[in-house]
């Protein structure tokens, strides 16, 4: 088959590719032995895309264990052009207790025109 007539045909621009992403992971853990332990973990993450073609991502983590032989942990990882991750864990020897706490922001900045 030939097509020859096209002029019903309209010309349209080069569609801009939507290039990236952003994400984050946290993972949390607690654990402890003994007669009365108490073990907590806690996760949140969200992402949201941003008007000015960018997005960013949050995620946070907290892990506490009280009792004998007592750990935490906390994970975290980020996906992005920008990733900024703190993790830091306490052990309070006094107490029977760790803790451990863990933040991500990953930022995905707006692809430029060209």
């Amino acid at each position: 088959m030939q097509i020859v007539d096209l002029s019903y045909l309209d010309n349209i621009s080069e569609t801009d590719l939507i290039l990236g992403s952003v994400g984050a992971i946290v993972v949390a853990s607690a654990s402890a032995t003994g007669s009365s332990p108490k073990t907590y973990a806690l996760t949140d993450t969200f992402a949201k895309k941003l008007q000015n073609g960018g997005a960013i991502a949050i995620g946070r983590g907290l892990a506490v264990a009280n009792g004998d032989n007592p750990t935490a942990n906390v994970a975290v990882a980020g996906e992005g052009d920008l990733v900024i991750d703190i993790d830091g864990s306490k052990f309070l020897v006094s107490k029977n207790t760790a803790i451990a706490l863990g933040i991500v922001i990953a930022i995905d900045f707006p692809q430029t025109k060209r």
